[in-house]
């Protein structure tokens, strides 16, 4: 004879089941617009790398005036040593792409996501493969001049 369990009797099942799922992600600071006024918007965040344990990014962004100028800080994190590179450069942004281009020539790509983080992209601004949500810089601080 088969039994079967009151719609009650699940209820536990459900709380507990819930009790193991990840906690929701706070959301990152609200960033003021880039083009809007003179200041700074800085992001950091730890992005996956094919030949290190991981890459630690920190990009900030200063306008003042008609000038638009970036430092990019990268420390890649290995068994055998970190190493960390220093890129200056100028900043546009292309509706919710934000284009950077290095002193040295060098081209870089970032998503500005509706929650105000910068998920790095390819040349042509398509997210890069394989992908996951938490590749991306949080906002960390923001500064407006007077």
């Amino acid at each position: 004879m088969k039994r079967r369990l009151p719609a009650f009797a699940l209820l536990p099942c459900v709380v507990l089941a819930a009790c193991d799922a990840p906690a929701p992600r706070a959301p990152p600071a609200p960033v003021p617009a880039l083009a809007a006024g003179d200041g700074s918007i800085q992001w950091q965040g730890r992005l996956p790398c094919a030949d290190c344990s991981a890459i630690e990014v920190q990009l900030q962004l200063q306008r003042a005036g008609t000038r638009r100028d970036y430092i990019l800080t990268e420390v890649y994190r290995a068994a055998a040593g970190d190493a960390r590179f220093l890129e200056r450069g100028q900043w546009r942004q292309q509706q919710a792409l934000l284009h950077l281009r290095g002193s040295d020539g060098s081209r870089r790509v970032y998503a500005l996501l509706p929650d105000g983080r910068l998920q790095p992209r390819d040349r042509h601004g398509r997210a890069l493969l394989p992908r996951r949500d938490d590749d991306a810089l949080v906002p960390v601080a923001a500064t407006t001049a007077p």
